[in-house]
């Protein structure tokens, strides 16, 4: 099926009655739960909350189609680079991988299946950013501001995304560079590289995809390098027709991919204590690194001096390749200034380049867009309760912020497993949170300052024993000051153990029958099926 087929574009007004996905009931603009995103992170939530019976939610989505990250990255080479069979929601598995790395565009593919299969394309409001939130104490409820009205909220959560608003350098020179400029998360499809000279600025993640796929097209590529990445061989492997079927066709097959996969994952990730483990895959990183790059001068200056894992490791087969192909050329210490259509790298190095890409990364944490349009009952953003210091008790609650949920909040995702593993645990708890609530006529759950600063401590202390702190790079892993504030510390299943239910403890507990404490009925829980 076809990436057109599968599309639940909308672009609608969600504020009109009769359009399409348009809110019905008699109070349109208001729900029980307000979820910020239709990612798969925000899909997730949705899907936690209908397994839970709970059907007054909207899902409000800035753009006009469902995937997230996989809707907006659409460069050459995009894909996963976690095994696909982990790189899926277990509510609703997808046997129809036809690699074991999957192109973005499958991944596209089952974002849209799985929001059209379960009903929850009619939960999702398009075209509407969350341009601020605010908590309004006196009735117990966010109201949240954006481009179609306010709608308002008794549990709102944000599932905006680990990596949804690219960083743009601050350079010298680059506003007024004459020719295209776009940053791989937001690909300009109109522009013709073909035959011209291309700067690639990043050597992260996108461009060791991006850089193969550019390298045959153009006649110059200028690969503008920070710091390299270790690089592992991929295994490659295409997903034949056969085995796609006794997947689709048995669930328990597919159960136990998964588990076998995610055991290798969560082995590997053990290189954030193991410094064995750590110095083992470095061996196999030089041995990949030294196969593919015979030039001793670009194999050092390809070379990494920190840690494996320190930053996040990387696999590919024709990066290194591509690096050293004729028409390739290295700079390192980044991108400088921009001198009209000259380039300049931090190395002194300078080339002459008819477009820039940037594949500079993302804002995250206290960066992010949505920590800032977060509001507490005075006015005072997330951001500014933060700081430098990204917190929250199991990375989704923040005190002076009640009803509100992070997903992949500080220290709540993997650098190393699935992401989507943070993000079903993280929706099953806050699905749990919202019964709870209903159940005990809760208006309002307040996580509480001495709660937050004990599991902070906690992370810190468990943090600084890490790669992440101790291996000697720089990466957004890290705040300006060297702290890990966005990696959970320690192997994924003790994060899945402890978000396994909600406990009310930790919160101070308004209760009254108004807002999210009206009870739930009738309760209509949801059965799922295995595959999309």
């Amino acid at each position: 099926m076809t990436s057109e087929a599968l599309s639940i574009r909308r672009p609608v007004d969600p504020a009109s009655p009769g359009a399409p996905g348009a809110p019905t009931g008699p109070s349109p603009r208001h729900s029980r739960v307000a979820v910020v995103g239709a990612g798969f992170t925000g899909l997730a939530v949705g899907l936690a909350l209908l397994r839970r019976g709970v059907h007054d939610f909207v899902l409000l989505e800035r753009a006009d189609d469902v995937g997230g990250v996989w809707r907006d990255n659409t460069y050459p080479g995009v894909g996963v680079d976690t095994p696909s069979p982990l790189y899926q929601l277990r509510a609703m598995t997808n046997p129809e991988w036809s690699e074991l790395y999957a192109p973005g565009h499958e991944v596209q593919d089952y974002a849209r299946r799985l929001a059209r299969s379960t009903g929850l394309a009619d939960h999702v409001r398009f075209g509407a950013d969350v341009l601020s939130a605010r908590w309004d104490a006196d009735a117990a409820r966010w109201r949240i501001d954006t481009p179609t009205g306010e709608f308002t909220a008794d549990v709102l959560v944000s599932a905006a995304g680990l990596v949804a608003d690219p960083k743009q350098p601050d350079v010298a020179g680059l506003d007024a560079f004459p020719g295209p400029v776009f940053h791989s998360a937001r690909w300009d499809h109109t522009a013709d590289l073909a035959g011209s000279r291309v700067a690639v600025v990043g050597t992260g993640a996108t461009a060791i995809q991006l850089v193969p796929r550019l390298q045959p097209q153009v006649s110059q590529l200028h690969v503008l390098q920070r710091t390299p990445a270790w690089i592992l061989p991929k295994p490659e492997r295409p997903v034949g027709e056969r085995t796609r079927r006794a997947l689709a066709a048995n669930p328990l097959l597919s159960r136990m991919q998964f588990d076998v996969i995610y055991v290798g994952a969560e082995l590997l990730a053990a290189t954030r204590r193991s410094r064995l483990l750590r110095e083992a895959l470095t061996r196999v990183g030089r041995r990949h690194l030294t196969s593919q790059v015979t030039d001793p001068a670009l194999r050092a200056r390809l070379t990494p001096d920190f840690d494996y894992a320190c930053k996040r490791p990387l696999v590919s087969n024709d990066y290194l390749p591509a690096m050293t192909a004729p028409n390739t050329t290295l700079h390192t210490g980044g991108l400088a200034r921009v001198e009209g259509r000259t380039v300049v790298s931090g190395d002194g190095s300078r080339a002459e380049v008819d477009a820039i890409v940037l594949t500079t990364g993302f804002e995250v944490g206290a960066t992010a867009p949505i920590a800032r349009r977060l509001h507490d009952a005075a006015g005072r953003s997330l951001h500014e309760h933060w700081g430098a210091y990204p917190r929250a008790y199991l990375g989704m609650s923040y005190p002076g912020f009640p009803n509100l949920f992070l997903m992949q909040g500080p220290n709540a995702t993997s650098g190393a497993s699935s992401t989507l593993l943070f993000s079903e645990a993280q929706a099953r708890y806050v699905a749990d949170a919202v019964c709870r609530m209903a159940a005990e006529g809760i208006r309002s759950l307040d996580v509480r300052a001495d709660a937050e600063e004990r599991w902070t401590r906690r992370i810190r202390r468990r943090s600084a024993r890490t790669v992440y702190e101790t291996g000697g790079c720089s990466s957004y892993y890290q705040n300006d000051e060297g702290v890990n504030v966005v990696m959970w510390p320690a192997n994924t299943a003790e994060y899945q153990l402890r978000t396994r239910r909600f406990r009310l403890s930790p919160f101070d507990v308004e209760r009254g029958r108004t807002g999210a404490g009206r009870p739930l009925h009738p309760l209509r829980p949801v059965r799922l099926a295995a595959t999309a």
